[in-house]
């Protein structure tokens, strides 16, 4: 993991985890360059991505475990909002295990929520190990896939970077989104928390089965038309708009 940080004297601080095939770099395409200067941002690049492409990503409970000590060794272990999409979701769930971190608002943008999915995560694994196999050899079909599916702005470097990512980081990968630890959170910490997913993303009837008995007192989002994390990158400004009123307590 490296971590990038943007205005560390901003009185305001947030946490923003990219999911799997971005970086801090698209987080900040995304969402953070429409806040300006008002927010300490730290926006990890998880292991096998950005500034960390050349290290192997072994477990989401490693991320969370880098990501925790920086923060303690920067003396910043309060935050206004925690932000996980996708795999950086699930790197969220294990840092809200971490007591000495606490979020006055934490938002989940299409996360998993299988907890032992053996058959998904030996399907998954053929299928993006094949597709990167795919992409290795045919760099320019890669780019056009992604951004027929993310748009042009974070189509490309998305494509760049499955194109560099290793075979051992996405079996990981795709086993941590497989298998779960879903965090004991209590009620007031529930309230905090936000679930989002496009209407389309499959991960979302998963949240639906799961969500009202394992965090009842918690929000579900669901944006009308998009796919997984397609919100973020299709409707950029609002999204982060969006983040910024809940940080700011202005959300309805």
């Amino acid at each position: 993991m490296k971590m990038i940080e943007r205005n560390k004297t901003a009185e305001a601080a947030a946490l923003l985890i990219h999911p799997m095939l971005s970086s801090a770099e698209g987080i900040e395409l995304c969402v953070t360059r429409f806040w300006g200067d008002s927010v300490h941002c730290f926006l990890p690049d998880l292991s096998s991505h950005g500034a960390a492409a050349g290290e192997t990503y072994h477990s989401a409970w490693e991320e969370a475990k880098a990501i925790h000590d920086y923060l303690v060794e920067q003396n910043c272990t309060h935050l206004q909002l925690g932000f996980g999409a996708s795999l950086g979701g699930v790197v969220l769930f294990e840092l809200l295990k971490f007591e000495d971190l606490t979020f006055d608002h934490i938002f989940f943008e299409g996360v998993s929520f299988y907890e032992r999915a053996p058959l998904l995560c030996f399907m998954l694994t053929r299928v993006f190990l094949s597709k990167h196999r795919k992409a290795v050899k045919d760099p320019e079909l890669s780019r056009r896939k992604m951004s027929e599916i993310y748009g042009e702005t974070a189509g490309p470097a998305m494509a760049k970077r499955f194109i560099a990512v290793n075979e051992t980081s996405i079996r990981n990968i795709i086993h941590d989104c497989a298998y779960v630890d879903l965090p004991d959170l209590a009620p007031e910490m529930q309230k905090r928390c936000v679930f989002a997913y496009g209407e389309k993303d499959s991960d979302l009837k998963q949240c639906k089965k799961l969500l009202p008995a394992k965090y009842p007192e918690a929000k579900l989002g669901i944006w009308p038309g998009y796919a997984h994390c397609g919100r973020m990158t299709a409707d950029s400004e609002k999204y982060a708009a969006m983040l910024r009123s809940i940080m700011t307590d202005e959300a309805e």
